[in-house]
């Protein structure tokens, strides 16, 4: 009987997940109709599990954004995230120190169709990058098929759309031909990939919000209060 219980609550505990708390992580902040709208990048073919968009309002014009975006990335800025975690787990390498940038760098400004941005690397050996696919100043980035694109609000603020075509970060490196592992590190991936993953993507949007926010419209190298800009 207890068994049998317990059966019941794990079931519901999902169905509920699925049903409920899924959808919000992997749409946050996102309306319908930015959710179904056409966006740089979407032309890109890839293999996926989810395909999904992220959004929020950032109160500093486009161009005060693209300088603190176009930076990101490991061995680079970082990615304005929880930079303990990314600390403790290794992953995430900051040219500026132990922590995610702090000011805009002039000579990481320029980025080309081509160029390869990582997301994360373990020692020399191991890396995790993308080509970047799209590049329009001030207006998208697109780095494989994740795509960041700003578009212009009245008040001189900025709308950040964020969506991503994720294929699963376990799955997608199991070979094909190993189909119960594919299977299970898709699972994997659902239960505890998608929500960290979604954790840390929003805490990059926000501090790319925070910022772009604190440094208006200045394109110079300016400084982010540390206490403030580093989690």
């Amino acid at each position: 009987m207890r068994i049998g219980r317990v059966s019941r609550l794990a079931v519901l505990v999902l169905v509920s997940y699925d049903a409920l708390l899924r959808p919000w992580m992997l749409d946050w902040g996102a309306t319908g109709e930015e959710r179904r709208r056409p966006l740089p990048g979407d032309d890109i073919v890839e293999e996926v599990m989810t395909h999904h968009t992220r959004a929020v309002t950032i109160d500093a014009p486009p161009e005060a954004v693209w300088p603190w975006l176009v930076q990101i990335g490991d061995r680079r800025r970082g990615f304005y995230s929880y930079d303990w975690f990314e600390r403790a787990t290794g992953t995430v390498h900051y040219v500026e120190g132990g922590h995610s940038a702090t000011r805009i760098h002039p000579e990481l400004q320029e980025v080309r169709v081509g160029d390869r941005i990582a997301t994360g690397s373990i020692g020399t050996s191991f890396q995790i990058a993308a080509p970047v696919t799209v590049v329009e100043p001030n207006r998208a980035l697109v780095i494989g098929t994740w795509a960041f694109v700003l578009e212009p609000l009245a008040g001189g603020r900025t709308r950040l759309l964020v969506r991503e075509r994720n294929p699963g970060w376990i799955r997608r490196r199991v070979p094909s031909r190993f189909g119960l592992l594919r299977a299970a590190g898709g699972a994997i991936d659902y239960v505890i990939g998608e929500p960290l993953h979604f954790v840390m993507s929003r805490k990059m949007m926000l501090g790319l919000k925070q910022r772009a926010e604190q440094t208006g419209g200045q394109r110079a190298p300016v400084a982010v209060a540390p206490e403030s800009a580093v989690a």
